[in-house]
């Protein structure tokens, strides 16, 4: 049996405690690592929820200019599917939940059937030559009607998605970097 001098004793001491030492900082990089992937990942999914509501709100507010005074005078509103729709698209398909992309699909779907029907009544008008140089009241024109019926329904989907956002960006909460992961 080898007896345990100071020396041997000294070096399995240092042995235990370097290895210890860098056990530790790995499992401390890798933590950390982690901590900052899920925090430039939120950061992002923050940026991009933003970008929708302030799209949606844009567009909102185009849609009721346009519905109060029956021209278009925006190309991005005319054009739905340009660069806002595919931006927005893909923000809420990185980052967002099913009923999210669910959301939004709803929202642009509703913008576009608003903007169709906006469409067909002047077109209509035109082509008569019948365009009023304001909006009808309600009821006294079948295809204004039907703006304002459309209108009120993107209303509708922008709210709801609106309401999708928000839950999904508040109502997460950051994991705690120690808990399991799903």
């Amino acid at each position: 049996m080898t007896t345990l001098t100071p020396a041997i004793a000294g070096l399995s001491g240092a042995g235990i405690g370097s290895a210890a030492t860098i056990l530790g900082v790995w499992v401390s990089q890798g933590l950390s690592a982690r901590r900052e992937r899920s925090h430039r990942t939120w950061e992002r999914r923050a940026a991009a929820y933003e970008d929708i509501l302030v799209s949606m709100a844009r567009l909102r507010g185009e849609r009721r200019e346009a519905t109060s005074t029956g021209e278009l005078r925006l190309a991005r509103l005319a054009n739905p599917d340009a660069e806002d729709a595919a931006r927005l698209a893909a923000q809420a398909g990185l980052y967002g939940s099913v009923e999210l992309r669910t959301a939004q699909k709803t929202a642009f779907d509703a913008l576009t059937k608003w903007l169709m029907a906006l469409m067909a009544w002047r077109s209509y008008h035109k082509t008569y030559g019948t365009l009023p140089d304001s909006p009808p009241q309600r009821g006294s024109d079948a295809l204004w009607d039907a703006v304002l019926e459309a209108g009120d329904a993107a209303d509708k989907a922008d709210l709801a998605l609106t309401a999708q956002v928000r839950a999904d960006a508040l109502g997460e909460r950051p994991k705690r970097f120690l808990r399991s992961a799903r």
